[in-house]
């Protein structure tokens, strides 16, 4: 039995280290979340300061899908104020509105 638990555990941590890898930014467009008791306009902060743009609303004012094409903009958007920076390639999970 100890064994099953080992092999389970083992498959657990693969699959979180799979998913870590497919939700991880690549360069180019990110969909960026703020914290949720932050002030709404807050993620179009974060990425101003992280000198991205704006392609994309998703419904929710704390989750905006944004595009950079300079190297390091999933970091300088953590450094902004971003909860969770994941892979542009996710944006067709959130119910976008097209931006003005």
């Amino acid at each position: 039995m100890r064994q099953v638990r080992i092999v389970g555990l083992n498959l657990a941590v693969i699959l979180m280290v799979l998913g870590a890898v497919l939700v991880t930014p690549r360069q180019g467009k990110a969909v960026v979340l703020v914290a949720p008791w932050s002030e709404p306009g807050r993620a179009i902060e974060v990425i101003a300061a992280a000198g991205g743009s704006v392609l994309n609303g998703t419904g929710s004012p704390h989750a905006v899908i944004a595009h950079s094409d300079e190297p390091g903009f999933a970091f300088r958007l953590f450094q902004s104020g971003a909860m969770l920076v994941l892979d542009g390639s996710l944006a067709f999970l959130c119910r976008s509105t097209s931006a003005p």
